[in-house]
């Protein structure tokens, strides 16, 4: 405390007297236990500081009173403003309030607006539901799969596909039996649909392929797709008609299409090529063995 009053040249006795001043209010009828000297000595600092209220200070100007209270007064209506709740589409009258057409219009977008992003968000959160319990139910069957090809000597069900025999010239192609499965208990007959397939049942396509080329895969090993979602392009190609070899299941908005691969994986593809393969059509460019998926 008494460092600030360095420039006074105060003693230690006058110094421990003025924090015992300051201590009361400079009021010296509080100090208490007060010898004649202390008494003597506080008066003296009482009158050394007596200055300060001599001190000449001008008065404020009217113009400079003025100015700040415009200040507080600008600040408290802006305050003020800030708290009211402000509802300009409504016009007052007789009968109550009414809204103005230009500001309906206004609310009735903003609604739309909002109504559409809910819409959105809940369409793609559905089909990202749908998309997993689409993996869900393909990893039933890959494991259904794996059951059977151990109490079979290591060979997956097949059976013919006399709907696609003309694509292979006439001859029945042999195509992953996954109905087999479900006859004889290796997974559930609802395991073999896609529930963005909108049917109960056939929203998955599985490999085909002819006699020949199962016995090369089978002695190969190689790790090929068994099924996917259905294929969306098949139904056109029986029917002679244009189609897009790229164009993506629509069985989960545009996430693209799962598949299962016989290592009983599940692999997500946002187009339906692999390893330079559609596996919508029938490949006669690829040397090895072509992927083709159907129902």
């Amino acid at each position: 405390m008494t460092s600030g009053f360095d420039h006074l040249k105060l003693t230690k006795a006058d110094a421990e007297m003025l924090d015992r001043l300051v201590d009361v209010g400079f009021e010296i009828d509080q100090l208490a236990y007060l010898t004649p000297e202390d008494e003597k000595r506080a008066k003296a600092i009482l009158h050394m500081l007596g200055f300060l209220d001599a001190y000449p200070v001008e008065d404020a100007s009217d113009t400079l009173i003025h100015a700040t209270l415009a200040r507080i007064d600008q600040y408290e209506a802006k305050h003020s403003l800030r708290m009211q709740i402000h509802t300009p589409q409504l016009e007052t009258t007789k009968r109550g309030f009414r809204i103005r057409i230009p500001d309906l219009i206004g609310v009735a977008a903003m609604v739309l607006v909002t109504v559409s992003v809910f819409m959105m968000i809940s369409k793609s959160a559905r089909n990202q539901s749908l998309n997993n319990e689409c993996a869900s139910n393909m990893a039933m069957v890959g494991r259904g799969l794996f059951n059977y090809a151990l109490d079979h000597d290591g060979n997956t069900p097949t059976k013919q596909a006399t709907q696609v025999a003309s694509l292979f010239g006439g001859v029945a192609p042999e195509q992953t039996d996954a109905e087999l499965l479900a006859e004889q208990g290796y997974c559930e007959h609802n395991h073999l649909n896609c529930p963005g397939h909108g049917e109960e049942s056939g929203g998955f396509s599985y490999q085909t392929q002819s006699a020949d080329s199962w016995d090369a895969i089978q002695k190969q090993g190689k790790v090929f797709f068994l099924l996917s979602d259905r294929n969306p392009v098949l139904d056109k190609i029986l029917a002679k008609q244009e189609y897009d070899p790229y164009t993506p299941s629509p069985a989960h908005g545009s996430l693209g299409q799962n598949h299962l691969r016989d290592d009983g994986s599940i692999m997500t593809g946002a187009a339906p090529v692999f390893a330079g393969d559609l596996i919508w059509i029938l490949d006669g460019k690829n040397h090895g063995i072509d992927i083709f998926l159907t129902h």
